[in-house]
């Protein structure tokens, strides 16, 4: 992101396959700086919305 010169934090990234989603939740707070959640789900039974926004919660809550 500092290569890029934006003064944005990147919040997550997502990448599908054929069969499965693929979730990387940046944690962006003082404490946890360089540190992500991963989590992948089968995109038969996965809600895409739903696991992002609980993925996000779930981020807020961990504490090093």
């Amino acid at each position: 992101m500092s290569d890029l010169n934006l003064e944005s934090d990147i919040e997550d990234i997502l990448m599908t396959l054929d069969t499965q989603y693929h979730l990387i939740n940046v944690l962006n707070s003082a404490g946890s700086k360089g540190l992500f959640v991963y989590l992948v789900l089968d995109r038969t039974y996965a809600n895409l919305a739903l696991a992002r926004h609980k993925l996000k919660n779930l981020a807020k809550g961990i504490t090093i």
